[in-house]
């Protein structure tokens, strides 16, 4: 990263750009190339490298296929209309293009010069940071953070264009088309939008918060209003989501709430939903009640105790809300209609911590919620047509008033479809950054179930409110799982003053 990011700014990113080292495992099958692959020539003496990947690994909604060895430190992702798939690789620094249906890899070096970094661990370093992919104007357009520029890529004769951000050290980060056909930036860094137009003119908006801004993403509600995210300081709740309009640029901040990391932000219906990267939630705003609400994920517990999942991005598709979990190294997938949550692991092997793939970024196209595997060399997707074999509802209408110093009894019902064999039961809210419950506590008979396939069994839990707890509404999520993939309801908790 630019030596800036050490300073003020690296602040602003705060555990946005947390890191850990993740094992690499897999079997690769690439073109033989003379010189062989490195970390300073990661295609070897190729500037487009076409190579067949192995047969994929498949686990519970999740389908994994392996890069090529060096490490391509894979971020970056847009899923195109035939369902071919579209990333960056910062070790190359290129980005690659992949069709699932035969399993073709072709990959593409940029021109230019990039200094290649001390290998650490065996891990290659990467030349530039990539963090926005689209498909955008007849081509495929990339955030290079070193060059500090966006790169194109015209795929259908293979050359490349790029185009300079004004502002020195702007770290170009995310990527989103725009009305008029246009191509909007945030500028991580450069603490500014800018808005590219397709005759090559680029525009910039300085934003409300000054230096201290840290925009990271932009999304349109229409060919007028678009909103973007401000993740703030880390640590501190003063990052916030602003609404703005096109022709006449003066954000405004949304919901009247600054909030804790909102890494990212997508629009639903009536509501914008935003993913709290400081936390294990995930925040909606509703713009009819003007409501806030919070869906916490299941709590993870590595060793030396249990952390933030650290949602990371958010997309909405239809009345579905995915996220990813960047330290419960899971997709999740949220129904705000049946008040449930699916969350699929991207790993099968053990997860301790150590195994974590790194998959920060994702894409949705055709049913599948594409990711990318910084650490993991890889990347895969999540099915949204999987079906686990088991699942979860609460007896009643989700909703329970407790007074602080007492409890009720829910009944949680783990249906089995076709799983077979023995079901943990997990608890997980939203009363703190973390979403292991303190004040609010729950007990069930047994910690496992198992129902009769085709069966249910139903699980009284009883919910207590401490004296401690704080008078409001909270988010609980009552959750069934087999270890790979979790399924869970939520429950909507009002404690009165």
């Amino acid at each position: 990263m630019p030596e800036q990011s050490r300073t003020k700014k690296f602040r602003a990113l705060g555990v946005l750009l947390i890191l850990v080292a993740a094992s690499l495992v897999g079997a690769y099958e690439y073109q033989q190339l003379y010189p062989s692959p490195s970390c300073s020539h990661a295609l070897g003496s190729s500037k487009v490298l076409r190579t067949q990947l192995a047969q994929p690994t498949t686990f519970g909604g999740v389908t994994e296929f392996a890069l090529p060895s060096p490490l391509r430190a894979a971020n970056g992702i847009a899923v195109a209309s035939d369902g071919s798939v579209w990333f960056g690789e910062q070790a190359v620094p290129g980005v690659a293009h992949f069709y699932p249906g035969n399993g073709t890899l072709v990959e593409y070096a940029w021109p230019g010069s990039y200094a290649t970094p001390p290998s650490t661990d065996g891990f290659c370093g990467n030349k530039s940071d990539i963090w926005g992919v689209v498909l955008w104007d007849g081509k495929v357009w990339v955030s290079d953070t070193v060059g500090n520029q966006l790169v194109a890529l015209d795929p259908t004769t293979g050359q490349f264009s790029t185009v300079k951000v004004p502002t020195s050290g702007a770290y170009p980060y995310t990527l989103t088309p725009g009305p008029g056909n246009t191509l909007w930036m945030t500028e991580l860094f450069g603490s500014k939008l800018a808005e590219l137009s397709a005759n090559g003119t680029l525009r910039e908006y300085p934003l409300p918060g000054g230096s201290n801004s840290a925009p990271v993403q932009v999304v349109f509600a229409n060919s007028t209003t678009g909103f973007y995210d401000d993740v703030g300081e880390a640590g501190a709740s003063n990052g916030g989501i602003y609404s703005f309009n096109v022709d006449h640029f003066s954000p405004t901040l949304v919901g009247g709430k600054k909030l804790s990391s909102p890494s990212s932000l997508t629009l639903q219906s009536d509501a914008v939903w935003v993913a709290l990267h400081g936390s294990s939630s995930v925040a909606c705003y509703n713009f009819t009640t003007k409501a806030w609400s919070y869906y916490p994920t299941s709590y993870v517990n590595w060793p030396g105790g249990a952390v933030t999942t650290l949602p990371y991005f958010v997309q909405a598709n239809g009345s579905e809300v995915w996220a990813n979990e960047h330290y419960g190294n899971r997709m999740a997938l949220i129904n705000p209609t049946t008040n449930s949550l699916s969350e699929y692991s991207e790993s099968d092997r053990p997860t301790n911590g150590s195994t974590i793939v790194s998959a920060l970024t994702f894409a949705l196209g055709q049913g599948r919620a594409w990711f990318t595997e910084w650490f993991g060399n890889g990347l895969g997707y999540a099915d949204a047509s999987y079906d686990s074999g088991f699942s979860t509802t609460i007896i009643g209408n989700g909703t329970v008033t407790i007074p602080r110093g007492s409890s009720a009894t829910v009944d949680l019902v783990v249906h089995d479809a076709s799983h077979q064999g023995a079901l943990n039961i997990t608890f997980a809210d939203s009363e703190g950054l973390i979403s292991t419950p303190k004040n609010l506590t729950f007990s069930a008979p047994s910690a496992t179930v198992s129902p009769q396939v085709g069966g249910e069994t139903t699980v009284p839990v009883t919910v207590s409110a401490l004296e401690s707890l704080q008078p409001g509404t909270y988010t609980a999520i009552l959750t069934a799982t087999d270890g790979i993939t979790y399924e869970s309801s939520f429950l909507k908790i009002v404690v009165p003053a």
